[in-house]
């Protein structure tokens, strides 16, 4: 791990407008070009991107590497994919981050580069946020980073290498307090990132929430009718990572019969 100093310039940059930060994050052949600064940087430089959302919040942090006048070269970077806010990160470090572009002060920057590399979970809790907004820019761009450019109902990946890219991913917010892990109960909705032909899916099917979308690939429930059937897989939940409401983790070891679907409805389980 490269060893900062108080004395190593960091600067921050603005990744505006957020939505084209995010896809020429993720997808470096982007012609996208949403980075801004007002200083030249030069090799070794750190760079904490800043995202316009609302709230502002933090992409990830980079190593400067040889850099043209147009580009600026990059040898390591770390992502911070909770992308939290400029607020959780200013408390947690003890600074005050610029509202612009530009270099941070050196004690600042050396203050805020310690606990970004060896603590980043102490910033990336998605409990902290459930008293937030739902439904704001920021939970949007975190939807999108977390996608990672796939669609989150048919899995696809998203054509994000285009001009159009931004048109091709449809963004859908949901409230904050979905009960990540409640396997068995009613489900209400999940955020997810959609290509086009899943969102025209969804829109002309006349759902109104995504995951009444998603359980439509599902069959009904036998029992009830109900349509919140949820696949039943082998294996354990990863740590910290919301389980989507229409999976079931089953655990390491089943005994038979393994049921192929579970009801989120009424409980009932069968197998294909």
């Amino acid at each position: 791990m490269t060893e900062h100093t108080v004395v190593q310039r960091t600067f921050i940059v603005e990744g505006r407008p957020w939505k084209d930060a995010v896809i020429a994050h993720l997808e470096p052949r982007s012609p996208y070009r949403p980075w801004f600064i007002r200083e030249p940087i030069r090799s070794g430089d750190v760079l904490i991107t800043v995202l316009d959302t609302e709230p502002r919040t933090v992409l990830c942090m980079e190593l400067a590497g040889p850099s043209s006048p147009d580009t600026i070269g990059v040898t390591q970077s770390w992502t911070l994919p909770e992308l939290p806010s400029v607020a959780a990160v200013e408390a947690g470090a003890g600074v005050v981050l610029p509202t612009i572009a530009g270099r941070v002060d050196n004690e600042v920057g050396g203050r805020l580069l310690t606990p970004l590399l060896e603590h980043p979970a102490n910033f990336d809790d998605p409990f902290a946020r459930r008293d937030e907004a739902s439904h704001t820019t920021a939970a949007a761009a975190r939807v999108l980073l977390k996608s990672a450019g796939k669609c989150t109902a048919c899995g696809e990946t998203i054509d994000l290498r285009g001009s159009a890219a931004r048109e091709r991913v449809h963004i859908h917010t949901a409230e904050n307090g979905v009960d990540h892990w409640n396997y068995y109960g009613p489900a209400h909705d999940w955020p997810a990132a959609l290509c086009g032909r899943c969102q025209t899916a969804m829109t002309e099917g006349g759902f109104s929430t995504f995951l009444d979308y998603r359980f439509s690939f599902h069959p009904s429930c036998p029992r009830c009718a109900a349509s919140q059937t949820r696949s039943a897989v082998i294996g354990m939940p990863i740590p910290r990572e919301p389980v989507p409401p229409w999976t079931v983790p089953l655990g390491c070891i089943v005994t038979d019969p393994r049921p192929d679907w579970i009801c989120g409805a009424c409980g009932h389980r069968w197998a294909n």
